[in-house]
């Protein structure tokens, strides 16, 4: 099937690299749904997990989108539909809305020690591109199979200011070696968007293609809270229904397997030790318990 890939970092605890894969196929029906939650909602700014403060607009927006998001995910519906908050009517009823739509991926992957300890590196943007490429290998190892192939057609990167340059397709893709036969990325020049996600400013990337950059930015925040990496209180409860799914997680593959989330999401992390990189799963906060190495 082919993909979309969404790319969103956070800073909190390390450096943390979001990947959201939405299926090229579905890709308009889910941006409708995060486009009745804007307007539901009445919030039609940017947005992202540092803007939600205080209960309002942008939460009750954020708490929308994190619930299509987690409905998408699903890998299978099993003939059930996941009900998820859009928003409210004009005179404040809660609006509710059965979502059969699914097959969205998400890759959260952590380099522990925020890039610190790397080094030989011409410059910042280059330590991002390689631990992007150990993310991206990973997690598409460990969500494709021969059954079901990822190929991905197009990759979005929220903003190439903050990285001082565009990011570069051969450091990311030539070097991209040994991936399995079920894991796929087009050739092409423009492979790479890296203008920003900030619909309400010029050149900015495509509308639709904004929305799921944000998108992203909120279930990192929402996946990294629910491991015990929270900055506000507050996105305790917003992160709700990716903590439902992180317990389902940490029960074990058999857990996830009866589940409607199966492959539908991973989480790992690496760290240099004694001049070797090391891979492992990420445990909630405080907790020390490896998993295998996904690569």
């Amino acid at each position: 099937m082919d993909y979309e890939l969404y790319h969103d970092e956070s800073l909190e605890g390390g450096y943390w690299h979001g990947m959201l894969l939405v299926p090229a196929a579905r890709k308009t029906e889910f941006a409708d749904l995060l486009r009745t939650a804007r307007k539901n909602t009445q919030y039609p700014e940017k947005i992202g997990i540092k803007n939600v403060v205080r209960k309002g607009p942008i939460y009750s927006l954020a708490s929308a989108w994190t619930q299509i998001g987690v409905a998408g995910l699903r890998s299978s519906i099993k003939g059930k539909s996941e009900p998820a908050f859009l928003g409210k009517h004009e005179k404040g009823k809660p609006v509710y809305e059965k979502i059969n739509l699914h097959g969205m991926k998400f890759i959260l992957f952590r380099e522990r020690d925020a890039h610190k300890h790397l080094s030989g590196f011409v410059d910042h943007a280059s330590k991002i591109e390689t631990t992007f490429r150990f993310g991206i290998k990973g997690g598409l190892h460990f969500l494709g199979s021969d059954e079901n192939p990822i190929h991905i057609t197009r990759i979005h990167f929220d903003g190439h200011q903050h990285h001082q340059r565009h990011l570069d397709k051969d450091r990311i893709i030539e070097k991209l070696v040994g991936l399995r036969k079920y894991c796929s990325i087009a050739k092409r020049q423009d492979l790479i968007d890296g203008q920003h996600s900030n619909h309400k400013r010029p050149h900015s990337q495509e509308h639709d293609d904004c929305q799921f950059l944000q998108l992203t930015d909120i279930l990192i925040g929402c996946f990294r809270t629910s491991l015990g990496y929270q900055t506000r209180v507050i996105h305790s409860e917003l992160a709700r229904p990716v903590k439902m799914l992180l317990d389902k997680y940490h029960e074990g593959y058999a857990r996830m397997k009866k589940s409607r989330w199966p492959n539908s999401f991973v989480i790992s992390q690496c760290h240099l030790e004694n001049g070797r990189w090391v891979f492992e799963g990420i445990q909630r906060k405080q907790e020390e318990a490896k998993q295998p190495n996904m690569l």
